[in-house]
């Protein structure tokens, strides 16, 4: 109905916002104005001609039309929500080079080279009056520091308001002779309030900044099904960098939150939260060499029972995913300020979870108006890797010629293996104040215990 949540029809946040829609006691999505209505929290009215209802979907009344519009000075002194004109598209090259030869007794070597380049990822909302994520660009940022008056600092300036005679009612400037410098610095300082910080002004959604490279050497040996056995190996070395530390699946990996300057990307050009560097899997399935016509020729009751059983095997092992670096967590932040990084994480690491790496190798950087030296992502400090087995033992048991009996007995990690989770990283101020416990620690798991499982199957 609308472009999205708090967004009008246009694409645009206005006061004149209506929610088409409603929570009923399920937590379900239902027509506003419909009698689920109101039955839980957050939820519009229960009735058909109240508040936000379909008979009266604007009761605070409509915004008044302005007359001589003129294209986006219509709004403003309010945040604008839009997306760029000519936003470009996400881009991906793929490409890959490989050889494979045939061996005697049914074995086949593959190897090649897998690659990607993508451009133009989006790295979320961005505000254009924020030239990085969080108000200014570090240089400007550098050059005034406390001058800027984002924090009301005893070097504050305030500078002449020339956007006084065009800055409307909603504008929290508006009458105002002076406004703080980091205002007037501001690519659009007509748009938005007078909250220093990103969403403040005309956010882009879907910005597309970021970029990323994957390069791997993939391998595969296979023997093919001869004399009742078959195996597959496979392994990866990889490498996928990227400037973008928090890309669109989410779920995969730890992710750091926004970059330091999101107008010099180069900063956060580091290997990917979702990088996995080394990955093995094997798979091998074998028939036991029991039963009719086998290495242990069985008939009857014997065969019955003992004939005709499959083992099958899978055994995963990879290396963990990189670790977000430590913010600097300084009060009154200009900007999302990394911690500065002053020694190798990984040089004498326990890797336990009391202490996962070397947690004194961060400090706090020396201003708060310069980029912290730690990268967004530690390459050499990452999560423990995964190693698991599974597997399974099947028979068929054959009734005449339609019909089959199959039973499975399963199990999943089999050694019973506990894969650590992601280490605990709070802001090294945090840490420095005694409340950043269990800095390094590792409190979970991301692994489930052992588990077995029976199943048949009946086909006739």
């Amino acid at each position: 109905m609308v472009g999205g949540p708090g967004l009008d029809s246009d694409g645009f946040s206005s006061g004149t916002n209506w929610n088409a829609a409603c929570l009923n006691a399920d937590g379900n999505t239902v027509l506003n104005g419909s009698a689920a209505c109101g039955t839980a929290s957050a939820s519009g009215s229960g009735n058909y001609t109240g508040a936000y209802s379909l008979s009266n979907p604007f009761p605070s009344g409509l915004v008044p039309l302005i007359n001589n519009p003129t294209g986006l000075g219509n709004d403003l002194g309010i945040t604008l929500n839009t997306m760029m004109h000519s936003q470009r598209t996400l881009t991906t090259y793929n490409f890959n080079f490989g050889l494979e030869y045939q061996f005697p007794r049914g074995f086949v070597l593959s190897a090649g080279y897998v690659g990607s380049r993508g451009l133009f990822l989006t790295i979320g909302d961005f505000d254009l009056n924020t030239l990085d994520l969080g108000t200014l660009d570090l240089g400007t940022i550098g050059k005034y520091q406390g001058a800027l008056c984002a924090y009301g600092e005893a070097n504050c300036q305030m500078v002449a308001n020339t956007w006084q005679n065009i800055q409307p009612s909603t504008n929290s400037n508006f009458g105002q002779a002076q406004v703080p410098l980091w205002v007037s610095l501001q690519q659009y300082p007509q748009f938005g309030g007078s909250s220093y910080g990103a969403g403040n002004g005309v956010n882009v959604h879907g910005y597309p900044g970021g970029d990323s490279e994957y390069s791997s050497l993939q391998t595969k040996v296979q023997k093919r099904l001869t004399a009742h056995f078959t195996t597959l190996a496979s392994s990866t070395w990889a490498k996928l960098m990227t400037d973008d530390g928090n890309p669109p699946l989410g779920f995969v990996g730890s992710h750091g939150g926004a970059p330091q300057d999101a107008k010099n990307l180069s900063l956060e050009h580091t290997v990917s939260p979702q990088d996995v560097k080394y990955q093995f899997n094997w798979q091998a399935s074998y028939d036991l060499p029991m039963g009719k016509g086998r290495a242990l020729n069985l008939s009857g009751v014997g065969n019955a029972v003992l004939g005709g059983w499959t083992v099958d095997g899978i055994l995963y092992a990879s290396t963990g995913i990189p670790i977000p670096s430590p913010g600097a967590g300084t009060p009154n932040a200009y900007f999302n300020q990394r911690a500065d990084i002053t020694c190798d994480p990984s040089k004498g690491a326990p890797h336990t979870q009391a202490a996962w790496f070397n947690d004194t190798c961060f400090a706090i950087p020396v201003s708060q108006y310069v980029a912290g030296t730690a990268p967004a992502y530690l390459d050499r400090v990452r999560t423990m890797g995964a190693k698991d087995l599974d597997a399974t033992v099947s028979k068929n048991f054959k009734f005449g010629e339609a019909k089959n009996l199959r039973i499975d007995f399963c199990s999943y990690n089999i050694a019973n293996r506990a894969q650590f989770g992601m280490p605990y990283v709070t802001s090294i101020t945090a840490v420095n104040s005694g409340q950043g416990n269990p800095f390094g620690q590792v409190t979970t798991t991301v692994n489930s215990p052992r588990q077995f499982q029976f199943a048949s199957r009946f086909t006739f």
